[in-house]
Order: C-alpha cells, then sequence, then structure tokens
C-alpha cells in the first residue's frame, strides 16, 4: 500500500489546528500538525510534504519567513505553500506574496476554498 502524502498546517491556536485538520482529513492526505514556526520547520524538512498550511503570526518562526526558506531550498522549493491570517490587511498580503506563497487566505479559512486548493493540487499528484 503506497503511502499517503501528507500536509503539515501549522498555527499557534489550537483551535484553528482542530478545525484544519477536520476538514482537510476529508482529502486523504496525512495530516502533521505544529504549533511554533520553529517546529513546522523542522516537520517540513524531515517530511517533505506535498501541501504546507502556515499562519502568517506564529512563535518563533513567521509564516512568511518559512515560506521564504521553503521556496529557496531546492529540495523543498516544490512544495505548496498556504499562508493564513487573521487580519487580512494589505501590508499582511503583500508580506506573504512576498515570500513566495502560492495561495493566501483569510480567517476565518473559507472551507470550500480550502478544500478546492488542497485537491486542485492532489489531481497533480
Amino acid at each position: 500500500m503506497a503511502e499517503k502524502e501528507k500536509i503539515v498546517i501549522a498555527d499557534d491556536m489550537d483551535t484553528v489546528l482542530m478545525l484544519e485538520e477536520i476538514l482537510l482529513k476529508k482529502t486523504g492526505y496525512e495530516i502533521i500538525k505544529a504549533r511554533t514556526g520553529t517546529e513546522a520547520l523542522k516537520k517540513i524538512q524531515t517530511i517533505k510534504p506535498k501541501i504546507v498550511l502556515l499562519d502568517l503570526s506564529m512563535p518563533e518562526m513567521n509564516g512568511d519567513a518559512i515560506c521564504r526558506f521553503i521556496k529557496s531550498s531546492n529540495d523543498l522549493k516544490h512544495i505548496k505553500v498556504a499562508i493564513i491570517t487573521s487580519h487580512g490587511k494589505p501590508e499582511d498580503k503583500d508580506r506573504a506574496i512576498r515570500s513566495g506563497c502560492d495561495f493566501f487566505l483569510t480567517k476565518p479559512v473559507n472551507s470550500r476554498q480550502l478544500l478546492e486548493i488542497v485537491l486542485k493540487d492532489s489531481q497533480g499528484r
């Protein structure tokens, strides 16, 4: 049996992690959670997931810094990155886009939009 593709979701709020995990379990991906930026980066480097969902503002390391690291690494740059923020201010979106993210979402995350991003990517597996 083939190993499941993985998604890393990183957010410092347990409620957000739980809701995203419940929603994404339907996709068939294995869900890996992280609560800090440093924890997320370690898991991304080890697991090399298909998709990463990053909160823009997290303890230890922000989502845009993680995204820049991913997109500048030959081993990781193929990973799709969605940056999610609760603020949605123009400067937050600019910050996320400059980091190289593939998608930008605001909280509360639209379930349909998040599933479309993940499922669209899964068709290219």
